[in-house]
């Protein structure tokens, strides 16, 4: 099967109604998988709500982050909706940032890549072991559980859940190899940084752990603008880039291609509060290196060469500094250009 017939999308519905009506349609176009996002509303309780408005598309949460819930509850949470959706869920994970971690969870960060290998670690613990009553004793640095006399009553819809991590730079992409069922790639990801950081990390962490290749899902994420008005999908597209540009995190991403100073200036005029100011930093050839916008056969172009390093592909609008009528065209646009039904019906 060809990571084209893989798509995946994300959950960007403005009411519940949407969200669930947006679901329905992107099974019908033969989608495989729906993620639901964490920053408006949880990833969690979105994915329960899809999975009841739905049959047979994949559910995930793209992603949950991690380490502002306990493994347990992370754990049971999984449990519960892969069994809700007979078997169709997969649990995402990702660190987030530090300063939200801190700040509006009042979490500890620590290192993040080792953090979120020992929560994922003991999250699959936790599901192994919860129909059987066995102890489940998990030590590690940032977690130390010691569960007794405790047995889950419930079914469970299959023997495991696939976990998957989120990343950016080298030591989360080395952690996914490393322990992780499969990896969803960060939407603002050029060729080359896929290709030098990320795969070729991902890829140490499986050679080191004895992985094979074929056992990991990679999928890849391309932000898609598709627009005859090639103009109106680069200025779509450069809002997007510009909310990630105000995260210090990815500075080396935009410094691979000398976008740094670019990145910086729009960091500058968000904490000046000038708003306005901040797309007019983000030139088309920055747009180019990390979004596809533009007419169909451009953008279906870029989504073929980002497909070609994945096992699937994650296709996600514009979603940042735009009215929500537009982010909803845009995402409508992809469904119907990449939804595998569409495109043989």
């Amino acid at each position: 099967m060809s990571a084209l017939d893989r798509i995946s999308i994300a959950a960007l519905g403005g009411t519940a109604a949407e969200l669930a009506a947006q679901a329905r349609e992107a099974e019908d176009a033969g989608i495989d998988c729906v993620w639901a996002p964490e920053l408006f509303r949880s990833s969690v309780t979105q994915a329960a709500w899809i999975a009841a408005a739905t049959e047979r598309i994949g559910v995930g949460t793209g992603i949950a982050w991690a380490f502002t819930r306990s493994p347990f509850i992370l754990a049971v949470s999984a449990l519960d909706l892969d069994e809700m959706s007979g078997g169709r869920f997969r649990l995402g994970l990702g660190a987030g940032v530090k300063r939200l971690n801190e700040t509006w969870h009042g979490v500890e960060y620590g290192r993040p890549a080792p953090h979120l290998r020992e929560t994922l670690e003991a999250v699959r613990l936790i599901m192994q072991k919860a129909g059987t009553g066995e102890p489940i004793r998990y030590e590690g640095t940032y977690h130390d559980i010691d569960i007794k006399g405790w047995v889950r009553p419930h079914p469970q819809a299959r023997e495991s859940i696939p976990i998957y991590t989120a990343a950016v730079r080298e030591g989360m992409a080395r952690m996914a190899g490393d322990v992780a069922d499969g990896l969803i790639g960060h939407p603002m990801c050029s060729l080359r940084w896929l290709d030098e950081i990320v795969v070729a990390n991902f890829e140490e962490g499986l050679s080191r752990s004895g992985r094979e290749r074929s056992g990991f899902d990679f999928i890849p994420t391309v932000c898609c603008a598709i627009s005859d008005d090639e103009a109106a999908a680069y200025d779509a597209a450069r809002r997007t880039v510009c909310f990630y540009a105000t995260v210090r995190t990815y500075a080396p991403l935009w410094e691979m291609h000398g976008f740094g100073d670019a990145a910086a200036s729009v960091s500058d005029s968000f904490r000046a509060g000038d708003f306005g100011a901040m797309p007019s930093h983000v030139p088309d050839e920055m747009v180019d290196a990390y979004c596809a916008a533009g007419p169909l056969d451009k953008v279906r172009s870029r989504v073929a060469e980002v497909a070609e390093r994945g096992d699937g592909v994650f296709l996600t609008p514009p979603t940042y500094f735009i009215p929500p009528e537009e982010l909803d065209a845009y995402q409508r646009r992809i469904v119907e250009a990449f939804g595998p039904g569409k495109r043989s019906g």
